[in-house]
């Protein structure tokens, strides 16, 4: 009775401030639109805002990978790129990595902007009003064209509020829908308000954006299909990389098969499922080595569930690697293993792990789950497995470790993908092109 009455009091808490939240929204935008001057070009070179929610150093993440990469990306097209990080960020995060000493942190030639205050430790309106008269002064010190910032809402109504201000575009970079990812993690939250407003949210920075840069086709298609975005306002920015910067691996001798896992140990991952595969292919006789790589939630579970199945020495957990380190593993493998689970959240949004894998020549293991299907169409370089059954990834394992040479012909078309289809410059022109097609120059 008392946990029904939480429930009801928490959803109730939660529709008062989405009615707030939205209202407030709304009335301000327009009356920034009512009031946004008109910037003048001075025929100048189009610059770009980029404001992401977090970067390196303070997180090591597939997040702020990316987002190191999107920028260094967009500066090589020869686009001029000023980054400022989300208002308040990294002090307002407990899990931060330390600090910068100064405003400025510099890492490989990309300069990140930080500003202490406002910190989004604050009601949403609040922060949006605050956080993006900050924006706005930062983009007119910087005399940018165009603002773009990256998932999520939080992180993004600011920008597009400052760009309101300022009457220039504003784009937004959809990686994922967070309140997916949690609904993964926790049973029921699909079912509250907090999880509807989240959505609504994200739906709403999508439908105010002029563009709008999705990490995947089917993350497009849940935009149209949820928000009513117009296709033609969409254009696909998925996960990438710069070929320079990864080394093709050797794919070890089939006495010494390596299959690796390198990233968070969380529930939806499936690293449940990858173990109990182990333990049927030890049944079978089959000689292979499990490392798995990384650190989360699910790390004392997967632990405990090792021992249970005696994997014994055949499975190691090396824990919380640094990123050289992690991909030098990588490197080793024979095979690279990403067992997620058939969640929404993991049929529309793909991990950086695996276009990285593919770019070090290995070839990959994979659920058959529509974005796999997607991001590896034509590519002739993984299988697939029937998601959430260890029976089927076992038999899987089992035939792709059956004949090295195949291993090595897949691996080198991994990498050949890699290059062609997922190369950060054919991508990134497409942001650097719109940029010039609709920004004005201050």
């Amino acid at each position: 009775m008392l946990a029904q009455l939480y429930d009801f009091l928490r959803d109730g808490w939660f529709v008062a401030y989405r009615v707030v939240t939205f209202t407030g929204l709304k009335l301000l935008l327009r009356r920034l639109v009512a009031t946004a001057p008109v910037s003048s070009s001075s025929g100048g070179k189009a610059r770009l805002l980029y404001v992401p929610a977090s970067c390196l150093p303070y997180h090591t993440s597939g997040y702020t990978t990316r987002t190191h990469a999107v920028i260094r990306a967009l500066i090589k097209t020869g686009l001029e790129v000023r980054v400022l990080t989300r208002c308040g960020y990294p002090w307002d995060r407990r899990d931060s990595s330390g600090a910068p000493d100064a405003a400025k942190t510099v890492i490989d030639g990309v300069e990140y902007q930080h500003v202490a205050a406002p910190n989004n430790l604050r009601p949403l309106l609040q922060f949006v009003i605050q956080a993006s008269s900050v924006i706005a002064k930062v983009a007119v010190a910087d005399r940018v064209a165009v603002i773009h910032a990256a998932s999520n809402h939080v992180n993004a109504l600011p920008a597009l509020y400052a760009a309101r201000r300022l009457g220039i575009p504003f784009f937004y970079e959809m990686r994922g829908l967070w309140e997916l990812t949690k609904a993964s993690r926790f049973p029921g939250f699909d079912q509250r308000e907090e999880f509807r407003l989240g959505l609504a949210l994200e739906g709403f920075v999508a439908q105010q954006a002029d563009r709008v840069f999705v990490i995947s086709e089917q993350l497009a298609e849940y935009a149209q299909q949820h928000w009513g975005i117009p296709r033609e306002k969409i254009a696909l920015l998925p996960n990438c990389v710069d070929p320079d910067n990864f080394v093709p691996g050797e794919i070890p001798a089939s006495s010494d098969a390596k299959l690796v896992y390198a990233g968070s140990l969380i529930g939806y991952e499936g690293l449940d499922t990858l173990l109990e595969a182990c333990a049927l292919l030890r049944g079978r006789g089959v000689k292979l080595r499990l490392q798995v790589v990384g650190h989360g939630e699910a790390q004392k579970a997967l632990v405990e569930l090792a021992e249970r199945l005696a994997l014994g020495e055949m499975v190691s957990f090396l824990g919380k690697l640094k990123p050289e380190q992690a991909r030098a593993k990588v490197l080793e493998a024979s095979l690279v293993c990403i067992p997620r689970k058939p969640y929404r959240v993991c049929e529309i949004i793909p991990p950086i792990k695996l276009v990285e894998a593919l770019a070090m020549a290995k070839p990959v293991v994979v659920p058959d789950l529509p974005v796999f299907r997607d991001e590896l169409s034509g590519g002739d370089c993984a299988w697939f497995f029937r998601a959430n059954d260890p029976v089927s990834l076992a038999d899987t394992l089992e035939q792709a470790l059956r004949d090295r040479d195949v291993l090595v012909s897949m691996g080198k078309r991994a990498r050949e993908y890699a290059e062609a289809r997922r190369n950060w410059q054919h991508y990134a022109h497409g942001v650097s092109d719109a940029v010039h097609c609709m920004g004005k120059v201050f």
